[in-house]
């Protein structure tokens, strides 16, 4: 006989079990929701860093971010290059950044809590200077504490490499100085010259006065020379299409020209000129082959001004038609650390190598260049 407080319990445990096993149920769908969520909010997480990594990568500078611990926790494509690709991402700013001047900014702005723009110039053996051990690297710098994609406020920083902006500014204005003293210096003789001539009666004696015009004239000579590179460097670089005035002229016979408007130079440095031109007719801008050859040859004849030198002068019809000439020259040569530079506009190359300072306003090679 089956009492019915057995049954009351029977029931109440398969109830109890039943509600367990619901129970056991929806918390496994809790636990499955919750972890879906987490994945979700992960995987948004991630797309968003993803998304937030291009925007970083797309800057056209390289890029940090330091948080209130002065750890470096986001850079860009172009920040990781600047270390080789070495890792640097949470590591103290300072463990990253080893030159005084970015570390003060970085101190300075996360101090503050301030923006700050600023422009630092670090030394030849800094991490990011762009030729190591050889020149100094300037770079603009713009510091922001803000938040960027979290809770917490971090100090972004972006750098700009200046570098060529700087050097180009110091070039012109060596160029306004080294222009000036060159203009300066023939203007001051024909000036004194003119006041002799004037006034002490020197144009009767017509021996000392024709020395005296003969200097003014060779002075005259070189202002024009000077003011024609600059209108001709001026118009190479700012013309898009420089009307050719295309013809068939000897090859040789231009170089003729050439020596004989060097003849003097070439004279006085007792420089020995070696021609392997074959008698050849060649289609070209004549003026322009002209500028090209004077200033090689006159250039090697400035940088070697205190020793005789050598230069050797050679054209050659290839086998596929085309014309090939060169010229050396096996003087002092140039220093390394010009090389990248010897085509640009008012360069000069340092006189360190040389005891004598050379002459000019650093247009040659840069109309070479733009003529070629």
């Amino acid at each position: 006989m089956i009492y019915p407080l057995t049954i009351l319990s029977l029931f109440l445990a398969a109830a109890l079990i039943w509600n367990h096993r619901r129970l056991t149920h929806q918390i496994n769908l809790l636990q499955n929701n919750q972890r879906q969520i987490l994945d979700d909010k992960n995987q948004l997480r991630s797309i968003q860093d993803q998304e937030l990594q291009q925007l970083l990568d797309a800057l056209p500078a390289p890029f940090f971010s330091i948080d209130k611990k002065l750890r470096v926790v986001r850079c860009n494509r172009h920040a990781s290059e600047l270390f080789k690709n070495r890792q640097i991402l949470n590591r103290s700013a300072r463990q990253v950044f080893l030159d005084a001047p970015l570390m003060d900014a970085i101190t300075e702005c996360h101090h503050h809590s301030a923006p700050l723009q600023t422009i630092i110039t670090l030394s030849p053996e800094s991490t990011f200077s762009s030729r190591n051990g050889e020149t100094e690297s300037h770079w603009d710098l713009h510091l922001e504490p803000m938040t960027l994609s979290s809770n917490t406020q971090e100090i972004q920083v972006m750098m700009r490499d200046i570098s060529s902006t700087v050097q180009a500014e110091q070039v012109r204005k060596d160029f306004v100085a080294n222009a000036s003293h060159e203009l300066r210096t023939p203007l001051s003789i024909i000036s004194g010259y003119l006041e002799n001539l004037l006034q002490d009666d020197v144009i009767e004696e017509k021996e000392i006065a024709l020395k005296m015009l003969t200097t003014m004239e060779r002075h005259v000579t070189r202002i024009n020379r000077i003011v024609d590179d600059m209108l001709i460097i001026s118009q190479l670089e700012t013309s898009n299409s420089i009307p050719l005035k295309i013809s068939t002229f000897s090859f040789s016979e231009c170089i003729n020209d050439v020596l004989d408007r060097l003849e003097l130079v070439i004279e006085k440095q007792r420089a020995n000129i070696i021609k392997k031109i074959p008698e050849t007719m060649v289609l070209g801008d004549h003026f322009y082959w002209t500028q090209v050859l004077f200033n090689l040859i006159e250039n090697a004849l400035k940088q070697n001004a205190t020793s005789p030198v050598t230069i050797t002068i050679t054209a050659q019809t290839l086998p596929d038609g085309s014309f090939q000439m060169a010229i050396q020259d096996d003087g002092i040569g140039i220093p390394a650390d010009s090389l990248p530079y010897i085509f640009k506009r008012f360069y000069r190359v340092e006189k360190h190598h040389s005891q004598n300072e050379v002459k000019g306003t650093g247009l040659g090679l840069s109309i070479v260049k733009n003529a070629i």
